[in-house]
């Protein structure tokens, strides 16, 4: 096996006063904080243009295989052609550097959203939208270890991955309560904007933190432990690329394929049941907004309680294939949960079964930064996990389009939207279980190549 797949941390003794004074404790509070804050900032970003789909169909006349288009080659695919590229710029030429880039070009693209008079300028904007947001999973996840000691990684991990899950919750609910503000405080904004529509006032305003969020991201410092490290492991990442997609295709495919359709199917009712709720119950913005927050929010926490008693009761029978099994459980679990949509009669019901989805998501998200850290070396880490991501979007891209297709071909049906909503997430998910089952020992063999001295999942 290459020499270079295994990791071998320096510690880098002399080299604290790089640091600036700052203690490595306070290096990594920071850098976490801020790397949650652009994570948060860039799902509001995202939902926002979920929550508001209904509005701009009506004052752009789109029909649902544009929304379609829109949230899937817009955003998604877009986000996954840049995602490579991306990762393989933050390898080489710093991650903060290239973090901070990739917030004000998404800022930049969601106050575009707001300005676009027709389908192919919005369409445009959100291309932009997916392009800005396409570093952020492999950047992030690779700058967590560069910025933690050694022993607080997977503690890291834990931290920003509920953090992160808690704040996109958050942010859902954040954006209804602001669309329902946004009438009120009309008198006060200046002339030139009193007079546009509400969806494209909400567009503009949370454009605004984009370059505070960005110079907050440039003053992220390393770790003193990992200064060296870091340099040392970026002059060997070009020629071990294909050694190792080589050597480990069946881990990545497993890995990266089932959580693409997990996405895929996540992405069936996060970016359509706002729609449901709107068009087929009656539910304002506003309302739809904080119930689907609410529901994000509780299924955070009853997920995360969940995985974290099943690395207690679960993580040394199973050792290190622990992720993957709670990932393929969840999925399961998600499938009955999509299947169930249809029998609905109640938003407050579609609110329950989305909340289970993300229950039985989120057990197992909380372990992704790590698991994804594990399985690839750290000169490589962000284009691997780009590529990772690739995978991901990819398959969610297909998503809404899947799902506006064939609400079209449906539209004769009372239920048609969420028949196909219900259809492409329990086909999505039940196909993610069985990837990530089947992908236990290959994961194995990978963490133990890399890592020989990772024997079993540490405590979050």
């Amino acid at each position: 096996m290459h020499n270079s797949f295994i990791e071998r941390p320096s510690l880098a003794p002399g080299r604290h006063a790089r640091a600036g004074g700052w203690s490595g404790a306070a290096i990594g509070a920071y850098g976490l904080l801020v790397l949650i804050i652009a994570t948060v900032f860039g799902a509001l970003d995202r939902q926002i243009l979920v929550l508001l789909a209904e509005p701009m169909r009506q004052s752009l006349q789109l029909t649902d295989t544009k929304l379609g288009l829109l949230q899937g080659a817009g955003i998604t695919l877009f986000a996954g052609v840049a995602a490579v590229p991306v990762g393989w710029l933050a390898d080489r030429y710093g991650r903060r550097s290239v973090l901070a880039a990739c917030v004000l070009v998404w800022a930049a693209a969601t106050a575009a959203c707001g300005m676009a008079t027709d389908f192919p300028a919005l369409f445009l904007a959100a291309a932009g939208l997916g392009i800005g947001e396409a570093g952020l999973s492999p950047i992030v996840f690779g700058l967590i270890p560069e910025i933690v000691s050694p022993r607080r990684r997977v503690l890291a991990n834990g931290i920003y991955a509920l953090a992160a899950i808690f704040g996109a919750g958050l942010g859902i609910a954040l954006s209804g309560a602001m669309v329902q503000s946004l009438d009120a405080l009309r008198p006060l904004l200046p002339a030139a904007l009193q007079g546009l529509e509400s969806w494209r006032l909400a567009f503009l305003v949370v454009a605004l933190p984009g370059p505070l969020v960005a110079l907050a991201v440039l003053l992220i410092r390393l770790h003193p432990q990992r200064v060296d490290s870091h340099a040392a492991v970026t002059a060997n990442a070009r020629p071990a690329l294909r050694d190792y997609a080589r050597a480990h295709l069946r881990c990545m495919a497993g890995v990266f394929g089932g959580s693409g359709l997990a996405g895929l199917g996540l992405a069936a009712s996060g970016n359509w049941l706002p729609i449901i709720a709107t068009r087929s119950f009656g539910a304002a913005a506003g309302a739809v907004g904080q119930g689907m927050g609410l529901a994000y929010l509780l299924g955070t926490a009853a997920g995360a309680t969940l995985g974290a008693l099943g690395v207690r009761l679960l993580g040394r029978r199973l050792g290190l294939a622990l992720p993957l099994r709670v990932i393929a459980v969840g999925s399961a679990v998600a499938a009955l949960a999509a299947a169930l949509m249809p029998l609905a009669q109640s938003v407050g019901a579609l609110y329950l079964l989305f909340g289970v989805q993300v229950t039985a998501l989120i057990a197992g998200s909380v372990l992704l930064p790590t698991l994804l850290q594990d399985m690839t070396p750290a000169a490589l880490r962000s284009r691997l996990i780009a590529i990772g991501s690739v995978v991901t979007v990819l398959l969610s891209a297909l998503s809404p389009v899947l799902v506006g297709a064939m609400s079209d071909l449906l539209s004769a049906r009372p239920q048609g939207l969420l028949m196909a909503v219900a259809g492409v997430g329990a086909l999505a998910f039940a196909l993610a279980a069985l990837l990530m089952k089947g992908a236990e020992q290959a994961f194995v063999h990978t963490v133990q190549t890399i890592h020989p001295d990772l024997v079993r999942p540490d405590p979050i």
